[in-house]
């Protein structure tokens, strides 16, 4: 039977080409042909999109490059025939409806889903939009397998809170790209990093050789299952290609935030008569991710006798791990 969106069109807007992927994934599995999704990641690309296509669907990021999501809902609505002023325009966003909600009434927007959100979720709320309310979504997650433990030590000294939250907050955002929800847990005692996935990468300040090794560790179920809701079935080796990714854009949104505690990081590997001259001045460049997989698999890195902090995250009923070393080289 064929799916009531397959000879429908529609535009997907997003600044970020990680979003609208996962947004193009999401139509063609509730039955869209992928020849009928295009993508625009600005306002003026998606300004040309409509002179040069008639769309049933648009979803468009409230951030843009060139504007924001709003300013383009308002533009379309106002440019376009009564017709079109009808089509189903779909803002998605990590922040709260209400923020824009006067803006959304003024602009006739369809609808907004809020980020994170899973396929099933999407599905039902495009086919809400479109008239088509008889749709599922059942997303079974991989068995996971048995896997091995991971001795941990504690930190030789505690590193400030507000540093731990730098990390704890871009990890969630990072998720969020991925539209998984992950809720951070308390860190007790002792951990094992006994996941299927791995992946780390680095932050390095060549100056004063610092450097922070940021580290996540996903059981297989849970990585699968993110890698399904996006993409469909699963290839394991582009599984382990996301968690690299992902760990490449959490070290990308930490390294801007963590610049003005230059001072508490260098106090965690430096004796204070050792501190540079510029204590506050800290330039950190983001090293090339790297991952392994499989059970069993050894990190090849030193884990203990550093300053470090840990933080479990909950995803749906499993946990991964996030682990931030800092060291000097």
């Amino acid at each position: 039977m064929n799916s009531p969106f397959q000879s429908q069109k529609a535009l997907v807007i997003d600044n970020s080409s990680i979003i609208t992927k996962i947004i193009k994934n999401f139509l063609i599995q509730s039955g869209f042909d992928k020849n009928n999704i295009f993508v625009a990641h600005d306002k003026n690309q998606a300004m040309m999109m409509f002179e040069l296509e008639r769309f049933d669907l648009i979803t468009s990021g409230i951030h843009l490059k060139d504007s924001t999501g709003i300013d383009l809902l308002q533009e379309f609505r106002e440019k376009n025939s009564d017709d079109q002023k009808k089509i189903p325009f779909l803002i998605i966003s990590s922040e709260e409806k209400e923020i824009y909600q006067e803006k959304l009434n003024e602009h006739q927007a369809s609808d907004y889903l809020r980020k994170p959100f899973n396929h099933d979720q999407f599905q039902k709320m495009i086919g809400k939009m479109l008239n088509h309310t008889d749709l599922t979504a059942v997303v079974e997650p991989p068995t996971p397998p048995p896997s091995s433990s991971t001795q941990w030590e504690e930190s030789p000294v505690e590193v400030p809170l507000p540093i731990v939250n730098v990390f704890t907050e871009s990890t969630i955002e990072a998720m969020e790209q991925y539209m998984a929800e992950a809720i951070p847990d308390n860190s007790k005692g002792s951990v094992e990093l006994n996941g299927y996935f791995s992946a780390w990468v680095d932050l390095l300040d060549s100056e004063n050789r610092i450097q922070i090794t940021l580290l996540i560790n996903f059981p297989k179920n849970a990585a699968c299952g993110i890698y399904e809701g996006i993409f469909g079935e699963v290839d394991i080796e582009q599984v382990g290609g996301v968690v690299q990714e992902l760990v490449n854009i959490i070290g990308g949104i930490v390294k801007p935030r963590i610049l003005e505690f230059a001072g508490e990081i260098k106090r965690l590997v430096h004796e204070e008569n050792e501190l540079p001259a510029n204590e506050d001045e800290i330039t950190w460049n983001l090293g090339l991710p790297e991952s392994k997989m499989g059970d069993n698999h050894s990190l090849d890195m030193k884990l203990n006798g550093t300053p470090k902090f840990h933080v479990p995250f909950k995803i749906k009923d499993e946990i991964f791990h996030l682990v931030v070393l800092v060291q000097t080289y």
